[in-house]
C-alpha cells in the first residue's frame, strides 16, 4: 500500500571548521516492507530550483538515494563500504565517494526512522562527514493511494 505521510528530514554536515545543520518538514509517500521500502518526496532547494527524490533502503544495511531536478545526484549509502557516487548540479558535475560509518533503519506500520553517518570524500580526501536522520510519520488521513 502506497500511503501520504509526514516526513522530517536532518541533515548535520561539518567540514571539520564549520557544521552547518538543515532542517525539512514536509510529505512524502511511503511503500515497501519493514527492511525493503521507499520514500519519495520533493525537495525544494532555492525559488527556482527543485528536484524529486526517491530514497530506497534495502535489506535494512543499504539506501540508495536518487534526486531528479535541478539537482541531480545518485548516491549509495552502506556502513563499511566505499561508494563512487555523481553529484551534478547547475554549476557542475562531480564524482564523489561516499562511506558509511553507521547505518540505523528502523521501519514498521506506524513509519521509518533512518539515522545514517557517511563520509564525502573528493579522490579519496575526506571533505565532509554528515549525520542524515530521515523520520516518516503518521499517515495523513484521506489521502491514502492503495497500489
Amino acid at each position: 500500500m502506497t500511503e501520504e505521510r509526514f516526513l522530517k528530514i536532518t541533515d548535520i554536515s561539518s567540514d571539520g571548521d564549520t557544521t552547518e545543520k538543515i532542517e525539512m518538514d514536509s510529505t512524502c509517500i511511503y511503500y515497501g516492507t519493514p527492511d525493503n521500502y521507499t520514500v519519495e518526496f520533493d525537495e525544494i532547494f532555492a525559488e527556482d530550483m527543485k528536484s524529486r527524490t526517491v530514497l530506497r533502503v534495502k535489506d535494512s544495511i543499504c539506501a540508495h538515494l536518487l534526486r531528479r531536478g535541478s539537482i541531480n545526484t545518485e548516491l549509495i549509502i552502506e556502513k563499511g563500504i566505499r561508494h563512487n557516487s555523481a553529484y551534478s548540479t547547475p554549476y557542475g558535475e562531480l564524482m564523489v565517494g561516499i562511506t558509511a560509518t553507521d547505518f540505523i533503519s528502523r521501519a514498521d506500520e506506524n513509519g521509518v526512522y533512518l539515522k545514517m553517518n557517511y563520509t564525502v570524500d573528493f579522490y579519496g580526501d575526506v571533505n565532509q562527514t554528515k549525520e542524515m536522520t530521515v523520520e516518516v510519520g503518521k499517515v495523513i488521513h484521506g489521502r491514502n493511494d492503495k497500489t
